[in-house]
């Protein structure tokens, strides 16, 4: 049924989840697609019961980002948003969400003399995966749809295996070449294409 939607509309379909939930609806007796008033019931999407929602999806899978939330959750961008931020004090960090009170952890173990092994940034320049897998895997992958996620990891398997083990040599000897123009900046952030 999904599919006969993306043909119909393309880009303009609704989400899976929101298809989902008015299935479910209008399976369930619901005959009208205007919004339902709704007595007493607050505003704002920032309830107690959508607060436990997004935290329950977050505590599944920190990795989601604010728009696969929102549309798990049946809400808003900006209200899930607000929610991670406001009311579940979160941020963004390397693409994972984590409490903003991390920071404090720090500042914890330097008042009481803990020492702390520094632990160095992620970085797309440093990781083989980035300059090298990645890009290799997008090529086979881009401009394609699969149908289903055995087909993609059927071509993502078949991709990884063809790469020429010459490949892997060079990747290896561009990551070193990677890693000795991090030590001459002595960690600062350098492009890729100036090593």
């Amino acid at each position: 049924m999904l599919q006969l939607l993306r043909t119909a509309y393309g880009d303009a379909v609704l989400s899976s989840a929101q298809v989902f939930r008015w299935h479910k609806a209008f399976k369930d007796g619901r005959e009208s697609i205007a919004d339902e008033q709704l007595a007493g019931y607050p505003s704002t999407s920032r309830t107690e019961n959508n607060v436990a929602c997004v935290k329950a999806v977050l505590d599944r899978d920190r990795h989601l980002n604010v728009h696969l939330i929102a549309e798990e959750v049946g809400l808003p961008k900006t209200d899930v948003h607000q929610i991670i931020t406001e009311d579940l004090h979160m941020r963004n960090n390397c693409a994972k969400l984590v409490p903003k009170n991390l920071s404090d952890v720090w500042e914890f173990l330097a008042q009481n003399n803990i020492t702390a092994l520094p632990r160095p940034q992620y970085s797309r320049d440093l990781a083989s995966c980035d300059f090298f897998l990645f890009p290799k895997l997008k090529t086979h992958l881009k401009g394609h749809h699969f149908g289903t996620v055995e087909n993609v990891q059927a071509t993502a398997t078949r991709a990884l295996n063809n790469i020429p083990s010459e490949d892997f040599l060079h990747c290896y000897e561009e990551w070193q070449q990677r890693w000795n123009c991090c030590m001459r900046s002595q960690g600062a952030n350098f492009e890729g294409d100036k090593l």
